[in-house]
């Protein structure tokens, strides 16, 4: 891994540094109320406003609201930040790109499509010189700055202070739980080699309910730096401890960061059963009482699941922290619950870097790379 600044790198971070410090157009904890609102379907949002601060979140939250799914809080810093860089350069022009794309010239079109890069709003100035295309698509970079003229590309991710890099899902184990490595998956996640490597006797039913975070400092450096297999950011943008938006080069980010790596045996991915014979010894040590394919267990015995979203609602219950069964699946006589054991489902493993960014200054990147 080359940690030396590439001449697009230094020239974009030299841009950067030389407009003035800039705070983020809305804050973290503005975020956090807009985001609980917006997941609440608070009809006391005034859209309008958002639209003319950001108007790429206005269309995610509205986008959410007719998909019927939650928007996740990172979209939401991804916009602002999005909006906040395009502010400094001075890309006063908004497109929204899913529902027109006519502003993209063809041969924009075809730059993004070779880095895998699905346009989702576009940031232009007045004399189109400059464009700031903020992008979608698994494995994909978050943002790419494009030289209208030169069609030179320089791309961007954006990270909430505390954020995880990519989480795949591992292979799935067998029956003996033991962590599943193949060329294929190396081939694909490359960046998690040397983490998977220092770990590859795991066993997922021995750790089960503990994530693993043991790793040496340089497979994580690694998985983060090299955060996706085919796409690499030149550098990434977020917010210091006082709110000011931020550019790091990527392949330095563990100068600025703590960095941090994880396995999950409880990923976020729920699968039909794929080691029942495993999934049978955890029943019975439940003292589970069997009725043809229904399953009768003590309620006191089950953990209860909890919803993604932040709101607490009750989603289901834990047979362990690997298997589990959703509520609507379930018939709930006060002191026991019901189940088909084909409605139990398995939680995939998942691997992750993660950086943490909350001590950052933007002064202290300045000065460090001597951009005063």
């Amino acid at each position: 891994m080359n940690n030396q600044l590439t001449k697009i790198q230094f020239d974009k971070m030299k841009e950067f540094y030389s407009i003035e410090k800039t705070k983020v157009i809305l804050k973290k904890s503005q975020r956090n109320k807009l985001w609980k609102k917006a997941i609440s379907r608070d009809n006391t949002l005034d859209f309008l406003s958002i639209k003319l601060k950001c108007p790429s979140l206005c269309h995610q939250i509205l986008k959410s609201y007719d998909s019927g799914k939650n928007i996740q809080p990172a979209v939401f810093s991804e916009c602002v930040y999005a909006q906040t860089y395009a502010n400094m350069l001075g890309l006063n022009k908004f497109y929204n790109c899913l529902e027109d794309d006519s502003i993209l010239s063809n041969d924009v079109k075809k730059i993004l499509k070779n880095q895998n890069l699905y346009p989702r709003y576009a940031y232009c100035d007045e004399f189109k010189t400059k464009m700031l295309i903020q992008s979608g698509g698994c494995n994909g970079i978050d943002c790419a700055l494009i030289d209208l003229k030169s069609l030179n590309l320089f791309t961007i991710e954006f990270k909430e202070p505390y954020a995880k890099t990519s989480e795949p899902d591992l292979l799935k184990y067998g029956e003996n739980g033991i962590l599943k490595i193949t060329d294929k998956f190396i081939k694909e996640y490359p960046q998690f080699k040397y983490m998977l490597e220092e770990h590859k006797n795991l066993n997922f039913f021995e750790v089960m309910g503990n994530n693993i975070h043991n790793f040496s400092p340089e497979s994580i450096n690694i998985a983060v730096s090299n955060n996706y297999s085919k796409k690499y950011a030149d550098v990434i943008c977020t917010e210091d401890k006082n709110g000011n938006f931020v550019m790091v080069p990527a392949n330095q980010v563990s100068l600025w960061a703590k960095i941090e790596g994880e396995i999950r045996p409880s990923g976020r991915n729920p699968y039909k059963v794929w080691t029942p014979l495993a999934l049978n010894k955890f029943l019975n040590n439940l003292g589970v009482k069997y009725n043809n394919e229904l399953i009768t267990v003590e309620k006191n015995k089950l953990e209860i699941r909890k919803q993604r979203g932040g709101n607490g609602k009750i989603s289901g219950y834990k047979i362990n922290p690997l298997f589990f069964v959703f509520i609507s699946d379930c018939e709930d006589d006060g002191s026991s619950i019901t189940f088909n054991i084909k409605k139990i489902k398995q939680l995939n493993p998942t691997i992750t870097g993660k950086v943490n960014f909350k001590n950052l200054k933007y002064l202290d990147v300045k000065e460090y790379y001597n951009l005063i």
